[in-house]
């Protein structure tokens, strides 16, 4: 290879080296302006307005000794409204009975006019003891001696303790703020008791709001 070629083959190799480092360095970036802002973020307590509360049969059930719930009560628009904060629902069974239905004795409230798009519940049960069945209502429900039946019901049970979403419809979400949107009751049976003298479970009511 004569003196030329040897010096552009060089040089095509210094170039290609050169074009290999230029994409392999870390590109550095000079700020000329840096801007920060900073702000005080408070959190403090606010009203509910999708919230559960004792439903129209609370009343009759608690005097009965049947079920208690701790509320709390709050003011607005004039207005005032019991809900029931995360906390402890008691239920109790009935002495001697074979089965005990407790009709629309929870509900689910909506207090908003400004909800115009969809909203779903998610009621779920962990560790429901078997003989406990959960009924979610769209409609108050009703026994007929069998069953219970009213709208469309999401039925809680050991073996399906997950309600999936259940949609509450913008036209329930702008109705009257006296009328539930959603209604909960319960089913046990004496057999729920036969090895213990008390259970328990976790019910878990979310709302995602679009």
């Amino acid at each position: 290879m004569n003196a030329h070629l040897k010096k552009v083959s060089k040089i095509k190799k210094l170039t290609a080296l050169s074009v290999l480092i230029a994409i392999l360095a870390p590109t550095l970036v000079t700020a000329t302006v840096i801007l920060t802002y900073q702000y005080n973020v408070s959190i403090t307590s606010y009203n509910p307005y999708l919230f559960l509360s004792t439903g129209e049969n609370y009343n009759t059930a608690n005097t009965l000794g049947l079920i208690y719930a701790k509320t709390q009560t709050f003011s607005s628009g004039g207005s005032s409204y019991t809900y029931i904060p995360s906390g402890t629902v008691e239920v109790n069974l009935s002495d001697g009975a074979y089965s005990e239905y407790l009709l629309n004795v929870l509900a689910v409230y909506n207090i908003s006019s400004g909800l115009k798009g969809q909203v779903n519940a998610y009621i779920n049960a962990t560790n429901i003891p078997s003989g406990v069945n959960v009924y979610i209502s769209t409609e108050p429900l009703i026994f007929n001696g069998n069953t219970v039946t009213g709208g469309t019901v999401y039925t809680l049970t050991s073996t399906s303790s997950i309600s999936n979403k259940i949609p509450i419809t913008a036209s329930s979400i702008t109705s009257s703020t006296t009328t539930p949107v959603l209604y909960i009751s319960f089913e046990i049976s004496s057999s729920t008791l036969s090895t213990a003298s008390t259970t328990s479970f976790t019910l878990s009511v979310q709302f995602s709001v679009q």
